[in-house]
């Protein structure tokens, strides 16, 4: 390395030509990184709406509601997509929770003018949240027990700028972009009957255009099925770059992207010399992710949570990592998510043979939650999917029945591939006969959790 101060302002032009090199390619790697939760971001939207046209082109009068509560005839911008059921092996979306029904909406508040969100009264005390997400995944607002209360809520969605006239009395929530993602999730108990009684309470759910009928807006622009799949740089920076112009980046990280030359970017597909910069480029930013998601700060086996997660922030870096990994976080407000695939000795979990663990929660330091908050704990496979299982169980808490606390007033929760003899078989969750990760979620956390003073134990091999 030269030293810092020199300089040369009569470089010959194999050094210039390094140089424009080292500068695309710098480029590709900053604008990767920048755009990737918006790029997470349009690439959910499109599959929510092929999903949704797919469902509603079926024979089938079931299928034509697309798993949705209302009418099926609804377009796809701005109904609600209701899942039936809880989550299961067949699900792809990466590291799902198993305890509650999910659900989702896309709203272009841009061509659909403001919504009306209503959430009928709970009368059951039962967790539920309705996180309003912008077009990078950033929480904008939480609807639910904590936020809103358990009576009838009703909040009116405007876009950015927006100054027109409400109705009287009407909450306001100015979204920071255009586009809006809305996720639900409502818990579910293990009393007999009650998925039945969430699939019919969810039907009070509504998204009503201010205007009056909720009608199809133009949107084949936000439709990109390669997007799933997508492996050109120049075809992920046109949409990413478009992306943002009608969804602008937070203050927080929008300055990174300024230092882009967007369009010396998109010229450089014309050139060998430049187009190979930028695929260095990209394959730089792909190794930031790898290296930031394997190099991550670990804490007794489990992946420290950073406290900016769902918010906005200037970590590109990290920030793209985890919309690749865990897509659409709450912030740690609502929630708190710990993963982990490592023992207390460092060693990979894993249930190959007989292997045995055990999750040990001494008395009186269970994951500690507000009131009507809750927790609980997943299984997944190494490709952060539920694993199939004998008899059916992906996730337990210590509300199901005939679990047992110990002597002493701790709990201990068994991961193998059998259940052990001694254990309760409500105490026990079924691990694959392969390495697997826990997920550990932590719904309305106290503060302790929230700023990492309370920190979950690590899972012990027990044999």
């Amino acid at each position: 390395m030269r030293p810092f101060t020199s300089f040369d302002a009569a470089a010959p032009p194999d050094r210039v030509g390094r140089g424009e090199a080292a500068r695309l390619r710098t480029d590709a790697t900053v604008a990767w990184l920048t755009l990737a939760a918006g790029f997470a971001f349009l690439r959910q939207r499109s599959n929510f709406i092929l999903g949704w046209e797919a469902a509603a082109r079926a024979d089938d009068p079931a299928a034509k509601a697309a798993g949705t509560v209302g009418d099926a005839g609804a377009p796809a911008l701005g109904s609600w997509m209701m899942l039936p059921d809880l989550t299961s092996p067949a699900t792809q979306t990466v590291l799902p929770m198993n305890d509650s029904l999910y659900g989702a909406s896309h709203v272009e508040l841009d061509r659909q003018g403001p919504v009306i969100l209503t959430l009928p009264a709970d009368h059951d005390g039962r967790y539920y949240s309705v996180s309003v997400m912008d077009a990078h995944w950033n929480n904008t607002l939480h609807l639910g027990p904590r936020w809103s209360g358990r009576d009838k809520v009703e909040v009116l969605l405007v876009p950015p700028g927006w100054r027109g006239p409400a109705p009287v009395g009407l909450r306001v929530v100015e979204s920071p972009t255009a586009s809006v993602c809305l996720l639900n999730r409502v818990l579910v108990t293990y009393d007999d009957g009650d998925l039945d009684r969430v699939r019919s309470w969810r039907t009070g759910f509504r998204i009503t255009p201010l205007s009056g009928e909720l009608v199809d807006v133009p949107h084949d622009d936000l439709v990109h099925p390669e997007a799933q799949l997508l492996a050109d740089p120049w075809r992920y920076f046109q949409l990413g770059f478009d992306h943002v112009r009608r969804n602008p980046l937070p203050a927080a990280v929008a300055p990174v992207l300024r230092t882009v030359d967007e369009r010396a970017l998109m010229r450089a597909a014309d050139q060998q010399w430049s187009r190979a910069a930028v695929e260095s480029g990209v394959a730089d930013a792909q190794a930031i992710v790898d290296g930031t998601l394997t190099g991550w700060p670990r804490k007794a086996g489990w992946m420290v949570p950073p406290p900016w997660l769902g918010l906005p922030n200037p970590h590109v870096a990290e920030n793209a990592a985890l919309q690749l990994f865990q897509i659409g976080s709450n912030d740690a407000s609502e929630a708190v998510y710990f993963f982990g695939d490592a023992g207390a000795a460092g060693d990979v979990l894993d249930g190959s043979g007989d292997a045995v663990y055990e999750l040990i929660f001494e008395a009186g330091v269970q994951p500690p939650v507000r009131d009507g908050g809750f927790w609980s704990l997943t299984m997944y496979g190494a490709d952060n999917l539920l694993v199939d299982n004998a008899i059916g169980r992906y996730s337990t808490r210590p509300t199901r029945p005939g679990f047992r606390e110990r002597p002493d007033g701790s709990i201990a929760i068994t991961l193998s591939r059998s259940l052990p003899e001694d254990v309760a078989e409500a105490n026990w969750l079924p691990a694959p006969a392969a390495p697997f990760r826990l997920g550990l979620r932590v719904y309305y956390p106290t503060p302790a959790v929230a700023d990492g003073t309370w920190f979950p134990p690590a899972p012990r091999r027990i044999a």
